[in-house]
């Protein structure tokens, strides 16, 4: 069976029509993670699988979905073509449609194939013609998905279904089960005899009871030891496995501890990160964050405004003052010589002084008062102390209807300015603190971001390291978490186990050598009945007969074994060119499955291959097997992976796709290989130089973008043939 075309419809991210041809030999798949490389690889597993009707919603394509209008269907289909005498297809699909609650129905499930008969197209129950043409036995040695699950004999039948399948021990099970049915029945009709006869009966009788005892007793130890040896292969597959990986999992612990501490550092910078800034806007007074510069102008102008009062308060006094000192000075001209007591002010009256002044004589006297003398001046001091006198009393009879009133009759600007004092000082400096305060906190806060950033960061990259390596190890993280208790647990467990087992064997040795013996007594009995002897010596021909069949079938089996290391080792050398490889060795277990040990030419043991060695190791099996089955069934096979070198080098990759293009054997692999980073946009590009130089059929297949990487129904995988 030699696959030439893949086609998808609607699966998952393969939204619409895909479409891929491969060639005879080696067709790479390269894609990214989340590409859609596992999902191809499903596709191809739910084509395959014919254990019933499968039309799960979560196989139709997201996209597809959140395009149909309510009534409208569309088709989820996988199919191949492929040359298996002649060309033959096979199709599985089915239909689904929105119903008006806006839910999807699956409907008209089918699986058709189809092969040409000369000119005409005939259809068939695709599960059947699958079966015909790629036997489920086959399947299961053909579709691997990762590093961990290339080894075949990871599991107890394993052994068997090999050999079934591709020797010929199936005869040799028929006839070691049809003698040794022959053989009871004589060993049984023969002890009869022996027992019946006159001679011999009371021996025949005795040596059967000791011999049904010795039977029993080997049951019992033969079941026991099965359970020892079942411990011991528990324990021993443990220890390998803790032995082994002792560098794994010490760097699996670290990484845990190194994650530990991260997430502790996290908790701690997400409680440090966090404000109630709500609360603090009142309480920590946060809301005066802005105040200080309120303060500071409100403070210019109540300094401005109590200056400017004092200034007019200034020229108030001083006004004042200037009139209060006027008015003592003329009380003090009113004063006369020799201190006579002055007339009245208002005698003679203005217009009697006035008249003198001007003719320049005193008319109460009679003298003259001529300018410059002291009766003229005075004459005229006389007359300002009238007009004096006369301003005064306006001056008072003003006041007495309108009093004066004050220059700033009210306190407004002495409260501000007292507010203003209040304000400053302490108050001031305390209101300037919250702006720091809040600066500091805010900057705080956004430092313990910036670190948790890195931090959150740090974890993610730890744990995709830890995950990495628990799948290059094939280990899980409870295997990688035992400690040393545990270790010495296994071993002390295991070396009770083997010495219980050791005990029961020799007792088995004693317990079947004391059957033989029995049996011998029994076979060396010579009975009177000529009948009785031929009972005994059919019983013996049918003993040495059922013999003969179980060696010549453990002979079949390590013959198979033989063969498969071989073809192994042939593989192993091509995989490894121009690096350390070893020999693959196959050994038979004691529950007749098998295990695949590598082991160097000096006869030593590998017990830790690297990740690459391990993989090329398992894939030799498989290559060794798939080359059996076409020798035996005279077809061939594909041989298909879903990132099986993942622990590869760069190195590496290019000498095993070389090699791997070289051999004469269909394989399809899917793998994020072959693309190198962009170091100047970050982007995953082709190797296309190691590309170009290989045969092979090459796609790639990606992500449309845009898309939202929160949301299925925006992811589409595209395919690209590169070559």
């Amino acid at each position: 069976m030699i696959i030439k075309e893949i086609r998808i419809n609607n699966f998952r991210s393969y939204y619409g029509s895909n479409y891929l041809s491969l060639s005879k030999g080696l067709t790479l798949i390269i894609g990214d993670n989340g590409d859609g490389k596992t999902t191809l690889f499903e596709a191809l597993e739910w084509l395959f699988d014919t254990t019933g009707e499968n039309k799960k919603e979560t196989h139709i394509s997201e996209k597809r979905k959140s395009e149909l209008e309510i009534g409208e269907s569309d088709v989820v289909s996988v199919s191949i073509t492929f040359e298996h005498d002649g060309e033959k297809e096979i199709e599985k699909c089915f239909t689904f449609e929105k119903e008006a609650d806006n839910s999807i129905r699956t409907k008209d499930y089918k699986f058709i194939g189809y092969f040409n008969d000369g000119v005409e197209r005939h259809s068939i129950a695709g599960d059947r013609l699958l079966n015909m043409c790629f036997e489920p036995v086959i399947r299961k040695y053909c579709l691997f998905k990762g590093e961990n699950e290339l080894n075949v004999f990871d599991n107890d039948t394993a052994l068997k279904t090999l050999v079934d399948t591709f020797s010929n021990i199936k005869q040799f099970d028929d006839l070691v089960t049809m003698t040794s049915g022959f053989e009871q029945k004589a060993a049984n009709a023969a002890n009869r005899e022996l027992q019946n006869d006159r001679k011999v009966s009371n021996q025949a009788k005795e040596l059967n009871t000791q011999l049904t005892e010795v039977a029993s007793d080997i049951q019992d130890i033969n079941k026991e030891l099965a359970q020892k040896r079942l411990s011991i292969s528990e324990f021993k597959s443990k220890l390998e496995l803790l032995e082994k990986n002792q560098k794994t999992s010490e760097t699996y612990q670290d990484l845990k501890e190194r994650i530990k501490g991260l997430k502790d550092k996290r908790a701690r910078l997400t409680a440090l990160s966090m404000c109630d800034y709500s609360t603090n806007l009142l309480d920590e007074l946060w809301i005066l964050r802005s105040f200080p510069s309120i303060i500071k102008e409100y403070s210019a102008k109540v300094s401005a405004l109590s200056k400017e009062k004092r200034r007019l308060d200034k020229q108030e006094t001083e006004r004042i003052a200037k009139e209060a000192g006027e008015r003592e000075a003329i009380s003090k001209i009113q004063k006369l010589a020799n201190d006579f007591v002055p007339l009245p002010w208002n005698l003679p009256d203005k217009e009697t002084m006035q008249e003198m002044i001007d003719e320049e004589v005193c008319k109460v006297c009679g003298r003259p008062a001529h300018k410059g003398t002291p009766e003229y001046e005075f004459m005229c001091n006389k007359l300002n102390e009238y007009l004096a006198h006369v301003t005064t009393e306006a001056s008072r009879n003003l006041k007495t209807e309108d009093p004066e009133k004050t220059l700033f009759p009210n306190s407004f600007i002495d409260e501000l300015h007292s507010r203003q004092i209040k304000l400053s000082g302490d108050t001031e400096q305390e209101i300037s603190k919250i702006a720091t305060t809040i600066s500091d906190q805010l900057e705080f806060i956004t430092k313990r971001k910036a670190e948790l950033t890195v931090v959150e960061k740090q974890i993610q990259d730890l744990e995709t390291e830890q995950n990495d390596l628990l799948l290059q190890s094939g280990l899980n993280a409870d295997i990688l978490d035992k400690s040393i208790s545990d270790l010495k647990g296994f071993f002390d467990a295991k070396s009770r186990a083997e010495s219980r087992a050791a005990e029961l064997e020799a007792k088995l040795k004693i317990k079947e050598a004391s059957k033989a013996e029995i049996q011998d007594k029994l076979s060396r009995l010579e009975p009177t009945s000529s009948m009785t002897l031929v009972y005994q010596r059919v019983h013996t021909a049918f003993e040495k007969i059922t013999k003969a069949f179980e060696n010549a079938k453990e002979q079949n089996i390590s013959n198979f074994l033989q063969m498969l290391e071989t073809e192994a080792n042939k593989y192993l050398q091509k995989l490894n060119k121009n690096d350390f490889y070893g020999i693959i060795r196959i050994r038979k277990t004691f529950n007749n499955s098998a295990t695949i040990e590598l082991y160097s030419e000096n006869n030593v043991e590998i017990l830790n291959p690297n990740g690459a060695l391990k993989t090329t190791m398992y894939m030799s099996v498989l290559f060794a097997i798939s080359q059996i089955t076409t020798l035996k069934r005279e077809q061939d096979y594909p041989l298909i992976f879903d990132a099986p070198t993942s622990s590869f080098g760069g190195f590496k990759e290019d000498t095993f796709y070389n090699v791997i293009d070289t051999i004469d054997k269909q394989c399809v692999i899917v793998t994020k290989d072959l693309l190198n980073v962009d170091k100047k946009t970050g982007e995953k590009k082709l190797d296309l130089d190691t590309i170009d130089k290989l045969s092979c059929t090459v796609y790639r297949i990606e992500k449309v973008e845009p898309f939202n990487d929160k949301d299925l129904s925006t992811i589409q995988t595209v395919v690209k043939h590169i070559k």
